[in-house]
């Protein structure tokens, strides 16, 4: 919900924005702001001043010499003849001629003898209309006479500064040349500029051009060489002549008209005229900005805007300005500087006000929850709303942190492992035990990956989940109401395992049980027919009692497994040696029976500890006697007890160790040793279930001790009983 209204939100200052940035580009609001930036760029582009271009000043020195302003035709005749032996290119005469005199035939024979003087005439203006009405030529005579007639105008900005100029202006319909622009296309008739189209003037550095006083000229002090070859403006320059005008501060305030036709002449000679963008490229570059900020400010922090809304106004200023002089192009930057900061106040009011609306709904959401403990927070007369808003969301999502916690203690405290899955099949939380079961990496990641993981190589049916060497885990899900799961992957490795003993044990009652009575059976029916005196009497009755031996000791294996496994034990203290010495002495007629010799090895003291006399007795004994049933016949059976620390846990052990010269174990039970109904082989070649070793492994368990096997080519198999030592007052 926040995130459409912020959407539309955004969607309201770009359009605002966009309209008021286009219409300020369009209509000039920031032409102050421009024209300011400007002029500070303008001296950045200044040329170099055209050496051929000549200034010849009526100036100060000039009218005091030769008197009060206007002066005689006759004067102007003499300077034209100055300058004609000097063969200039050209002569601009900024001097306008409207009124008719008595030496204008003269002076028209003087400009008829230099061949390139030019002429500006007067711009009528009608103030009551828009249009120029048209142009007033120098009295004819003279115009005659001239070699063009132009216009010496200069173009003023709405604060009366001159930056702009053109090559021809429009009167009465027809585009009217600039007298110095006549000049311009004389000396180079190849130059190429657009006639109607205003430009900004650049405005020559330094010093400017060379200047001359109008009466050195005239009374000859100015040498040939000086004016020969140039282009020539004569102009007045003086004070009280009101040909000054406003330009920017980089060319010195005020210039005379004369100068800035100078300036005119040599931009349209050198082609160093700055150019300013269409009217729609410039509102589409000033709201190119505006657009990228607004675009930044979906993706952005706050600080990051902020900082965005301080460089972009800097940049936009730094670009505008190094156009000038890099590319002779001016951008002016105002109204994109008014975007930049209108789009970020506009952004950061609406967006607070989104913000603060939502935080005000979800607190009111949240506080009406059921589950969830309403705080009032305390208005102070001069608080913020947003501030109080904040705080009361900050309680509410302290709240629920609370609550994630204790959430999350539970899961934590689950014996199984357990994991919640997110509506997108995302792992977002799993407790220790799924950590210890199957990494680190469990959360975060998706839960399809994270199953066909487990599954991978596993038995599976359906839900159980049986992985090799590993737990069998049985998996259920229970569905939330927002959207996603909890898993459980329940560990039944256990109960699997109780569930296969019992079936075990159930064949084993069914089979190995019943066998030797079948058997039995089997042999009494056999004798019943041949009668007490048979000659096979004798052989049927042991053959019986072999049988009902084997089924007694199957029987008797099975309940003492099933007490050491099962029946409460008391533990005394018990020394290990004996132990081994009463074994052998159980263990010594089937020994000598085969004369194998058992050699028992170890320190002569005492080694005590703490068990079951009878278990560890029968353990003993169990290993000795399988030692002795696969041994071949004279060999030796080596019993060793020993004390040492060989697991690194810190603590002494006892350690029993019985290594017989037999056969390896079937590889079918080399992985599991000591299991119950393992697959093996007893010394006449019938099938062995294990129940001996088996109750050798639960001897060691019950005792907190180890039961291991180890094959050794050399020596044969090597049974290991680990328990710990009695403690010295026990002992």
């Amino acid at each position: 919900m926040l995130y459409r209204r912020l959407a539309l939100e955004w969607l309201f200052v770009l359009l605002l924005a966009t309209m008021l940035v286009g219409f300020a580009a369009a209509g000039g609001w920031t032409r102050a702001v421009d024209n300011r930036l400007y002029d500070m760029a303008a001296g950045w582009a200044a040329p170099a001043p055209d050496e051929r271009i000549l200034l010849i000043e009526i100036d100060d020195a000039s009218l005091h010499a030769i008197g009060r302003w206007p002066w005689s035709r006759d004067v102007h005749r003499r300077l034209l003849d100055r300058l004609t032996p000097a063969e200039p290119l050209a002569i601009g005469y900024d001097v306008l001629l409207l009124e008719p005199s008595a030496d204008d035939v003269a002076l028209a024979a003087a400009m008829r003898r230099a061949g390139n003087v030019y002429l500006p005439g007067f711009v009528q203006r009608d103030r009551t209309q828009e249009a120029d009405a048209g142009l007033i030529p120098p009295v004819p005579v003279i115009a005659g006479a001239a070699r063009g007639i132009g216009v010496a105008e200069v173009m003023l900005d709405d604060d009366g500064t001159v930056r702009r100029a053109d090559a021809s202006i429009r009167l009465d319909g027809r585009l009217v040349p600039q007298m110095v622009a006549q000049m311009a296309r004389q000396v180079d008739p190849q130059a190429r500029w657009v006639e109607d189209a205003p430009f900004l003037l650049p405005f020559a550095r330094g010093d400017g051009f060379r200047r001359v006083s109008f009466v050195n000229v005239l009374n000859g002090e100015v040498p040939a060489a000086l004016l020969r070859g140039r282009i020539i403006l004569v102009g007045a320059t003086g004070g009280g002549m009101g040909d000054r005008f406003a330009v920017p501060g980089s060319a010195g305030h005020l210039m005379p008209g004369v100068r800035i036709q100078a300036n005119l002449l040599n931009a349209l000679l050198g082609g160093d005229r700055i150019a300013r963008p269409s009217m729609g490229w410039l509102v589409l570059l000033s709201l190119l900005p505006t657009w990228l900020m607004l675009l930044a400010f979906l993706r952005l922090r706050p600080a990051a805007n902020l900082r965005l809304a301080i460089i972009a106004p800097a940049v936009i200023v730094m670009i505008s300005l190094s156009l000038v002089p890099l590319a002779h192009l001016w951008f002016p930057p105002g109204a994109a500087l008014l975007g930049a900061v209108l789009v970020y106040a506009l952004w950061g009011w609406r967006r607070l006000a989104a913000v603060s609306m939502f935080m005000g709904q979800q607190a009111a959401a949240l506080q009406a929850d059921p589950g969830m403990i309403a705080r009032l927070i305390p208005r102070e007369p001069m608080a913020d709303t947003v501030a109080v808003e904040a705080t009361q969301l900050q309680d509410i999502i302290s709240q629920l942190r609370g609550l994630r916690r204790f959430t999350a203690d539970i899961v934590e405290r689950l014996p199984d492992a357990t994991l919640v899955v997110a509506a997108d099949d995302r792992i977002v939380l799993a407790n220790g035990t799924a950590h210890r079961l199957f990494g680190r990496d469990v959360d975060a990641q998706p839960f399809a990956d994270f199953i066909a993981r487990v599954r991978d190589g596993a038995d599976c049916d359906g839900d159980r989940i049986s992985r090799p060497g590993g737990p069998t885990l049985v998996m259920t899900e229970a569905p939330l109401s927002g959207g996603g799961r909890i898993v459980r992957l329940a560990d039944m490795t256990d109960l699997q395992r109780a569930t296969d003993e019992r079936e075990e044990v159930l064949q084993f009652l069914s089979h190995d049980l019943r066998s030797p009575h079948a058997a039995i059976l089997t042999l009494l029916e056999a004798r019943s027919m041949e009668g007490e005196e048979g000659p096979t009497a004798p052989v049927l009755t042991e053959r019986i009692h072999t049988h009902a031996r084997h089924g007694l000791r199957l029987a008797d294996d099975f309940v003492q497994l099933a007490r050491a496994r099962r029946r409460p034990i008391t533990l005394e203290p018990v020394d290990l040696p004996d132990v081994v010495r009463e074994a052998i002495d159980m263990v010594w007629p089937k020994a000598q029976a085969r004369a194998i010799t058992i050699a028992p090895h170890g320190d002569d003291g005492e080694t005590w500890v703490m068990g079951d006399h009878a278990m560890l007795l029968r353990a003993t004994v169990n290993l000795l006697d399988n030692a002795v049933k696969f041994a071949p016949e004279g060999a030796r059976v080596d019993v060793t007890v020993m004390i040492d620390d060989a697991d690194g846990s810190g603590h002494d052990r006892a350690r029993l160790i019985v290594i017989g010269p037999g056969p390896r174990m079937p590889p079918g039970r080399v992985d599991r040793p000591f299991a119950l109904y393992a697959e093996g082989r007893d010394v006449g070649g019938g099938e062995s279930i294990g129940l001996g070793l088996a109750f050798v492994q639960a001897t060691a368990m019950r005792h907190g001790g180890t039961a291991s096997y180890h094959y050794d080519p050399e020596r044969g198999p090597t049974f290991t009983i680990t328990v710990p030592l009695a403690a010295p007052e026990d002992s």
